[in-house]
């Protein structure tokens, strides 16, 4: 099998929404065409992915975010809260070599929820999406530091995922009732681990149950090396023809992309530079829950 491996032009992505507002930032552009949603729509339909071509994050948001996160990951929350997820804690962990994540970080800070749950990326979501009205599924907070050694780093990379696996498949309907905003807080390139997409993959047919590609996609997340982080891809499906593109982003800008495009990253090799990231997944706002009898238990 043979994987055509290349880079994309850099291009930058532009707006999100829910509910609260940012008071101290002005956290996102106005500025918003039809031209651009349609292109973005358009590339989520063909590619399963599309950079947004305007600014969603003020800098003097993720600046501000830059000094907040090494105080998250130290146990620092805001609203007395903690997140769902917490990979990584400082003082306890690994120093190195690992990619640290929080999950619903909108719970703990406030300056993450007025980003993640802001009104007008909500209607920018809905704009792109044609859904009626939108929710938030849940945020991740993603950092890969600077690359210390080369073992270190190893395992600082995203294993090839669908995003599908931890959130479209707990609602119903589940045909595009989900998608992903993710926002970069540094410049992302191929040198820190930028994201990767198998281009087209979020229309392939499952070659396994969906059971077996949740366990992929589950299992990968942390669990992969630098050697092994595209490994998850499914051999059943048009593996021996995928092509994998890297997306760099610039700071302040973002990725849309569909619930069902498989991704992941490989390892910060940057001895200096941070990759930090702040991501939003959004719900159609008709969704339900697949299984209401397991959500009560």
């Amino acid at each position: 099998d043979s994987i055509t491996t290349m880079a994309i032009e850099v291009l930058p992505l532009r707006r999100l929404a829910l509910s609260t507002r940012c008071k101290s930032h002005q956290c996102f552009s106005s500025s918003s065409t039809n031209a651009i949603i349609e292109q973005t729509t358009d590339s989520l339909q063909e590619q399963g992915f599309s950079v947004y071509a305007h600014r969603l994050v003020s800098e003097s948001t993720y600046r501000s975010l830059h000094k907040r996160i090494p105080k998250l990951f130290a146990g620092e929350f805001e609203t007395g809260v903690y997140p769902d997820e917490w990979h990584w804690r400082e003082g306890i962990s690994k120093q190195n070599g690992v990619t640290r994540e929080m999950c619903n970080v909108w719970k703990s800070d406030r300056l993450v929820a007025s980003i993640v749950l802001q009104e007008s990326l909500g209607k920018l979501v809905a704009q792109i999406m044609d859904w009626p009205s939108v929710r938030i599924a849940q945020d991740d907070l993603i950092w890969k530091p600077p690359c210390v050694s080369t073992i270190d780093n190893n395992n600082s990379v995203v294993g090839f995922h669908q995003d599908s696996a931890y959130i479209s498949s707990q609602f119903e309907p589940y045909e595009n009732n989900s998608v992903t905003v993710w926002m970069a807080l540094d410049d992302t390139d191929e040198e820190t681990g930028c994201i990767q997409y198998a281009v087209g993959s979020h229309k392939w047919k499952e070659g396994e149950s969906n059971e077996d590609v949740e366990t992929l996609s589950s299992a990968t997340f942390h669990g992969s090396g630098a050697e092994s982080y595209q490994d998850s891809l499914p051999s059943s499906n048009n593996m021996s023809n995928a092509t994998i593109v890297s997306a760099p982003v610039s700071q302040g800008y973002a990725l849309f992309h569909h619930q069902n495009v498989w991704h992941g990253s490989g390892p910060n090799l940057s001895a200096t530079r941070h990759r930090r990231a702040l991501v939003g997944h959004y719900l159609r706002g008709d969704v339900h829950f697949a299984d209401p009898g397991e959500c009560q238990k």
